[in-house]
């Protein structure tokens, strides 16, 4: 279990720096979309699960879904410095606009650029893939254990 998060964080690492240049580039909506670290919250708990699921831990579903909070803070944290950035400069990006929740537009302090609106992304973001992650790796455990 030793690094198992290594490998994931790396790709989430690479996915935040290639989406930032691809928005800022101009590219289209849909490209940067691929970019997006949200298809992890999809893929890295079926990683996880198979990986938990194939040590004799007592606890899998705990280890999983611990894991999983564990992945999804630390991209959380990798993605913040962007809402920052972008606040700061002008992003034009559609996941910054003030009409999509995000921290560029009329009406935008400081105080909701850099803190509000980032952290309740970040609360937001960190429930609901840890949730979600936990619920496909929990179903992807109980397969493997039972066959």
């Amino acid at each position: 279990m030793q690094g198992i998060m290594k490998l994931p964080l790396l790709i989430a690492a690479l996915l935040v720096i290639l989406r930032v240049v691809s928005e800022q580039l101009g590219a289209p909506e849909a490209v940067n979309r691929i970019f997006g670290v949200t298809w992890l919250y999809f893929l890295v708990p079926i990683y996880f699960a198979r990986k938990i699921a194939a040590t004799n831990d007592a606890r899998p579903y705990k280890t999983l879904f611990l894991k999983m909070a564990s992945f999804v803070a630390l991209v959380r944290l990798m993605v913040l410095p962007t809402y920052w950035l972008a606040y700061k400069f002008n992003w034009t990006a559609l996941r910054f606009s003030a009409e999509q929740g995000g921290v560029v537009g009329d009406g935008i302090s400081p105080f909701n650029g850099y803190v509000l609106i980032p952290l309740g992304a970040y609360i937001f973001w960190l429930l609901a893939a840890t949730l979600l992650g936990g619920g496909i790796g929990s179903l992807v455990i109980a397969w493997k254990r039972r066959v």
